[in-house]
């Protein structure tokens, strides 16, 4: 456990009523914003009444980890308190989500749960989760609880130090010193799967593969629940253009963590690259149903799609990211799938709506020029394409389009 030493077990003791709001203590801000996140709303109000009493005031909340993690995309918060079981995203499914953000991956985090098992001491261990506490308890557990995190925030063990020291090396570029800082960091930790897989990811990002590879298994044996290492071995033998290997690693992630839509649409592409279509379909369903809300990922869809040849279902993606927010390059894609297609006449009209967006997009006049052109509307083309020329003289393909109708004579 010392890959986390935030983590505790919190005294089970029973739920104090009613409670009386007194001074903030010393240690904290009385003006922090937490966000509350448990899906029955009797919990929620017991957590914001014991919250107020402990002197906190800036108080929100959400009904499930989706919506929690919404809030938290949108505005900022100093912690989260969130119950680990929920119907839709859970607790600790939000955390995973959040962690994987850089803006997000330091937002302290306490979990509430009714139980504690090992397998879930080992979840929280490696999702790094900050604290947690057991149903019920009283106000003052709580308030240590909270007190407990947030002076281990602004006083980090040696382990969390050699952490952040290699993050900030790679941040600079050096890949040698922030493997210096992790060797240590496993000194003092041998049986660390975390620091195996940060070497594992510095490795693959200096080019070797096989030498991270090798360090991403070793932190999949010593911990088969760190649900990261799993994504991070798919993710490399994608690279390495291994998709029956890919699959495999991330359908163990996916096991662990069945609600993550990044990796819910790696897995869909893998199995496209596999030749599995309806698979593939399966999981890309079942990542907007989780991430219903999100253009850029019916827009990552529908490229996947694309780049498979698969262009009728590319253009359902894109229409489907297009209902949720006009954008001209997601115009652009549609159109162009429409013509891979064959679709001139549809993709001509998605690339006028484009223009009711941007009039002044030289890209978008010019590939209605090659839709027409392809139409065998040549007049229509030479307009489009001058168009382009006007905005932009410089638009070398557009003169070329023009050139090849000078030589067809039309």
């Amino acid at each position: 456990m010392a890959d986390n030493p935030l983590l505790n077990i919190a005294t089970t003791v029973q739920t104090q009523t009613p409670l009386q709001k007194k001074a903030p203590p010393q240690t904290h801000a009385k003006d922090m914003r937490i966000l509350v996140v448990d899906d029955l709303s009797n919990m929620r109000k017991t957590l914001r009444n014991m919250l107020r009493y402990i002197g906190f005031e800036n108080i929100e909340e959400a009904d499930d980890g989706d919506t929690g993690l919404q809030k938290l995309n949108e505005s900022k918060f100093d912690m989260v308190v969130a119950d680990w079981v929920m119907p839709r995203v859970s607790g600790i499914e939000m955390l995973r989500m959040a962690r994987e953000k850089p803006s997000l991956k330091d937002v302290p985090f306490l979990m509430v749960t009714a139980e504690v098992d090992a397998g879930q001491i080992v979840q929280a261990a490696e999702t790094e989760v900050d604290g947690y506490i057991i149903k019920p308890f009283v106000a003052k557990t709580l308030e240590e609880k909270i007190l407990a995190i947030l002076h281990k925030k602004k006083n980090p063990s040696e382990l969390q130090l050699l952490f952040q020291k290699s993050e900030a090396a790679q941040e600079k570029g050096d890949s040698k010193e922030a493997l210096l800082f992790l060797e240590k960091a496993q000194e003092l930790n041998p049986k660390s799967a975390r620091t195996r897989q940060a070497m594992g990811a510095i490795y693959e990002k200096m080019g070797d593969l096989d030498k991270a590879e090798e360090l991403y298994k070793e932190a999949a044996s010593v911990n088969p629940q760190f649900v990261k290492v799993h994504q991070s071995l798919g993710e490399l033998y994608e690279k390495k253009g291994e998709p029956e290997k890919a699959a495999k690693a991330i359908e163990a992630a996916v096991e662990i963590s069945p609600n993550n839509p990044d990796r819910l649409t790696l897995l869909g592409k893998v199995y496209l690259e596999k030749g599995d279509v309806e698979k593939a379909e399966e999981l890309f369903k079942a990542a907007v149903k989780h991430d219903p809300k999100n253009p850029d990922r019916q827009t990552a869809i529908g490229e996947i799609f694309l780049k498979a040849g698969l262009e009728d279902k590319a253009a359902e993606s894109f229409q489907g990211s297009l209902e949720l927010k006009q954008d001209v390059n997601v115009y652009n894609r549609l159109g162009i799938a429409l013509r891979r297609k064959g679709k001139f006449k549809e993709a001509i009209l998605e690339y006028k709506k484009a223009l009711k967006v941007d009039p002044n997009d030289e890209v978008i006049y010019y590939n209605i020029g090659r839709a027409y052109m392809q139409d065998q509307n040549f007049m229509s083309a030479r307009k489009a394409f001058n168009k382009a020329l006007a905005m932009d003289p410089k638009f070398e393909d557009a003169k070329r389009m023009l050139e090849k109708l000078d030589e067809k004579g039309a």
